[in-house]
């Protein structure tokens, strides 16, 4: 975090598969929440067990913005199939999850 900024947190929760039409839906929701200075970002996982190619761009381009401003994004309740698969794929190292 930025010494002296004030901690501004929000939480998102998508609460389906982040897949399909919800990517937009969830970038521009990401976007908008990083743009009105919110540094401390949660997404609460709960209720996605599947999340596509272009949604782990979303989530990683939003830990990309939020790191360049000092930020932090942190993934909750992520489910057992999304955790092993961040596991696999060495993303688990990038992006901060409570695991299961």
């Amino acid at each position: 975090m930025v010494e002296g900024r004030k901690t501004n947190k929000k939480t998102v929760k998508p609460g389906k598969d982040i897949s399909g039409s919800i990517v937009e839906d969830l970038r521009l929701k990401l976007l908008k929440l990083i743009n009105k200075d919110v540094n401390e970002l949660a997404i609460d996982m709960k209720g996605v067990n599947m999340i596509d190619s272009t949604g782990l761009g979303v989530l990683i381009a939003a830990r990309n913005s939020l790191d360049k401003a000092g930020g932090l994004l942190r993934l909750t309740n992520v489910s057992e199939n999304i955790d092993n698969l961040f596991k696999m794929m060495g993303i688990d190292r990038y992006l901060n999850t409570d695991g299961v």
